[in-house]
């Protein structure tokens, strides 16, 4: 199993100072990477759900990238329609060559209708954009130049891009729970980067994309991931796992999360004593996950930076190891 851990760049952590101290504290407890939430804009009707400031994730990769040595960086997850795909395909392998092999793209669809119309983009069809910008960004990055792609999205020829990813492409893991979601990541993709599946339903939707892969004749490496809840480390169990779940705007697109998976007293997974979250990667691990994404702070959370600090060095110390 590896590790990644979301670091949070927004709200009363979008400090930059505070976002690179705290990649810097990632990189040298030996997590493998440092991952970073995408918005563009916010409506307002969701900013207190997703407060200001926040930074640029794709900005924010870079800086982490200059500012470590090893610790990969990624996006959890970058909302494919709301970049222009030629202009992304340009950045990612400018990135890519500053971090050779440092930079993981999870991609997702979106959800947040009113950042869709700020931005001008068409929310019915970001499904199908996604799909066609997953093939343009592979086919810009192993192509020889001048490149030509003519889709119904993107459509360019004679052109160069004229910088190269160092391996042949960012590696691009989709997000997504519902079965559209599990096709974009077989075929298109080079891991699943769900959100909190249970174990099970991970199991099952890991069997699929296996299926589909094999089906289609793909053969180039796929990550299993997994993007955690919210989590914490604790000295000891508690009496009540009665635990609420943070409540959104009341809104239909919020529908998009899934509730926060639990254990059979009605624990949230991967909060809890360092052995029970030893038993939760355990049993993702059983489930075919090969990387986990941790979560330890949301909006939703208040925890300060040391605070935060303190968690990632005792899941680093007193978890990570007993995880085989």
């Amino acid at each position: 199993m590896r590790f990644g851990v979301v670091i949070p760049s927004y709200g009363s952590y979008g400090d930059p100072e505070l976002v690179v101290r705290l990649v810097r504290t990632a990189a040298r407890l030996g997590y493998e990477g440092a991952w970073f939430a995408d918005h563009v804009v916010v409506p307002d009707y969701a900013i207190s759900w997703m407060p200001a400031p926040q930074l640029e994730p794709l900005t924010t990769c870079l800086v982490a990238i200059g500012a470590t040595e090893r610790i990969r960086v990624g996006i959890d997850v970058l909302v494919a329609p709301y970049r222009n795909p030629v202009l992304l395909a340009k950045m990612a392998a400018t990135a890519d060559r500053f971090g050779p092999g440092r930079l993981v793209l999870g991609i997702g669809v979106g959800y947040l209708r009113g950042e869709f119309a700020a931005l001008g983009v068409p929310y019915d069809t970001r499904g199908a954009m996604t799909d066609e910008y997953l093939e343009f960004w592979r086919h810009a990055w192993t192509a020889p130049d001048p490149i030509a792609f003519a889709g119904r999205f993107v459509e360019v020829e004679g052109v160069h891009l004229a910088v190269k990813p160092t391996e042949g492409g960012v590696p691009l893991w989709v997000g997504g729970n519902i079965d559209r979601a599990l096709q974009r990541a077989a075929l298109l993709g080079d891991g699943w980067h769900p959100l909190w599946p249970e174990p099970g339903r991970y199991a099952s939707a890991r069997a699929r994309i296996v299926e589909l892969r094999d089906a289609a004749g793909v053969t180039r490496p796929f990550t299993f991931s997994f993007s955690c809840p919210a989590g914490r480390v604790l000295d000891a169990p508690q009496a009540d796992w009665a635990v609420p779940e943070p409540v959104p705007p009341a809104r239909p697109e919020y529908g998009y999360s899934p509730a926060v998976p639990r254990a059979a007293d009605g624990r949230p997974r991967f909060t809890g004593t360092a052995a029970q979250l030893v038993d939760d990667v355990g049993l993702y691990a059983a489930a075919g996950v090969d990387h986990l994404t941790l979560r330890f702070w949301t909006s939703t959370v208040d925890l300060p930076p040391a605070a935060l600090e303190e968690q990632l060095e005792r899941f680093a110390a007193d978890v990570i190891p007993y995880c085989s």
